[in-house]
C-alpha cells in the first residue's frame, strides 16, 4: 500500500503518546505527515455557555493547546527524519478534513475516535485509522 501523504487530525484531547505510533507509520511508509488542528467556533461557544467564560479567552487557551500539540508531533518527526507541514485552521471540521483530502492529495487520515470524528469515518474519501 502507498501513503504518500497521511493527515492527522488532533483535537485539544489528543493523548500525546498516538505521536510516536503516527510518526513510525508514516517512517516506515515514506508519507509525508500532514498535522492538522482546527478551531471550530460552534465548539467555542458552546464551552463558553457551559463554563461562563469569555469566547476569547476560551478560544485563545485552545489555539495554543493546539500549537503546543503541532510542535510537539513536528518535533518527534523531525527526529525520526518524517517531513511535516503543520496546519492550524477554523472552520467545520468535516468540511476543512475535506479540503485538505483533496487540496493536498491525502491517502490517509489518522483522528482519535471520538462521538463526533464518527462522521469522518463514514464519509472520509481515504482510509481512516481510529487512534
Amino acid at each position: 500500500m502507498q501513503i504518500a501523504k497521511a493527515l492527522l487530525y488532533l483535537v485539544d484531547a489528543t493523548d500525546q503518546k498516538v505521536f510516536s505510533q503516527v510518526v513510525q507509520l508514516c517512517k516506515t511508509f515514506k508519507s509525508q505527515l500532514f498535522v492538522l488542528f482546527v478551531l471550530e467556533e460552534n465548539r467555542i461557544s458552546k464551552l463558553a455557555s457551559l463554563t461562563h467564560e469569555k469566547i476569547t479567552s476560551i478560544r485563545q487557551r485552545i489555539e495554543e493547546e493546539g500549537w503546543e500539540m503541532l510542535y510537539l508531533i513536528e518535533d518527534e518527526a523531525v527526529d525520526q527524519g518524517v517531513r511535516t507541514s503543520l496546519h492550524l485552521e477554523e472552520g467545520l471540521t468535516m468540511k476543512v478534513i475535506k479540503t485538505y483530502v483533496e487540496s493536498y492529495d491525502i491517502n490517509m487520515v489518522m483522528l482519535k475516535r471520538r462521538e463526533e470524528t464518527k462522521k469522518i469515518f463514514v464519509s472520509s474519501l481515504v482510509p481512516v485509522i481510529g487512534l
